[in-house]
């Protein structure tokens, strides 16, 4: 996406993991979120790939940062443009440290994020929304909620584009 951390980072977080569940731990920390371009897909048939580079603080529940997006159906392209992170609604904490039985730095850590959005595509359209952001990285011995898979859903619009189809994504707690 943005620099060579963010790909040496990324080799780490690899695809979903099935089965087993995660403990209640909670973070208040706060993280870097990282989402490499990631493609999810709507019901109607409408195709949304997404990239991201901010931060969000679960104790202050708030968020910074954006990205990119562009909505296609099929091989049309119907929208583009940019997104800022205007808030932190929800986290569900995963853990931190491994994905697959592969141990992972013990800052690399896991969860679903889900974060209020506001875009502006190429045209000026603006529109507000949801974006939810989902990594399996979890603690040693774990496994991330059952049920749940690597990806990032949103619904922006109207339109809700809730099936993870590729994409990996990270979450780097801060000190």
């Amino acid at each position: 996406m943005r620099g060579s951390a963010f790909v040496v980072a990324f080799a780490f977080c690899v695809a979903a993991i099935a089965g087993g569940s995660a403990g209640a731990a909670t973070s208040k920390s706060a993280f870097l979120v990282f989402v490499e371009p990631t493609v999810s897909a709507s019901s109607t048939g409408l195709t949304l790939e997404t990239e991201l580079e901010g931060t969000f603080n679960v104790a202050n529940r708030t968020a910074s940062g954006g990205g990119e997006y562009s909505v296609t159906d099929g091989t049309a392209l119907l929208e583009s443009g940019t997104f800022t992170l205007t808030r932190l609604v929800a986290f569900q904490f995963y853990g931190c440290g491994e994905v697959e039985g592969t141990t992972l730095p013990p800052d690399f850590c896991g969860g679903q994020v889900i974060l209020g959005f506001h875009s502006t595509s190429s045209t000026g359209v603006q529109r507000d929304g949801l974006i939810v952001v989902n990594c399996q990285i979890h603690d040693p011995g774990g496994q991330a909620p059952p049920g749940t898979s690597e990806g990032v859903t949103a619904n922006a619009h109207g339109v809700n584009f809730n099936t993870h189809v590729t994409g990996d994504n990270l979450f780097v707690m801060l000190p």
